[in-house]
């Protein structure tokens, strides 16, 4: 199932520069070359946050579901403005701990809120 999870993550994060639209001239090299367009260009500063927090979101689940003992399918990541929420259920409170560390280690994140993250008190048999 990790592995699963991990080709799919590894297939949207090789797409993400696809959607953002991204082409230089050494690509297409007859293409005409403009003027530069003006610092900021026409992207908002909204859809760059967004771009931000899909690939920090990518990278958390990457890194969980690569992670031993994680059950990285019992967590929900989800980024905000380069905040981390993590819920869901784990087997013990050292897993939560494990999960908020990895989700911090991401390069982009500014907090991890794990709060929404506890430990599940039902026991399969």
């Amino acid at each position: 199932m990790k592995i699963k999870i991990l080709l799919s993550t590894i297939a949207v994060m090789a797409m993400l520069p696809f959607n953002a639209g991204v082409a230089t001239a050494q690509q297409y090299p007859e293409a005409p070359q403009y003027p530069e367009a003006p610092a900021g260009g026409n992207e908002s500063p909204e859809s760059s946050q967004l771009l931000g927090d899909t690939l920090i979101t990518t990278k958390v689940k990457a890194e969980l579901a690569i992670t031993e003992d994680i059950k990285s399918g019992d967590i929900a990541v989800q980024t905000i403005d380069g905040v981390v929420i993590l819920t869901g259920t784990q087997p013990n409170e050292m897993l939560i701990r494990k999960a908020e560390a990895i989700a911090m280690s991401v390069q982009g994140v500014k907090k991890v809120d794990s709060s929404g993250l506890v430990v599940n008190t039902t026991t399969a048999d």
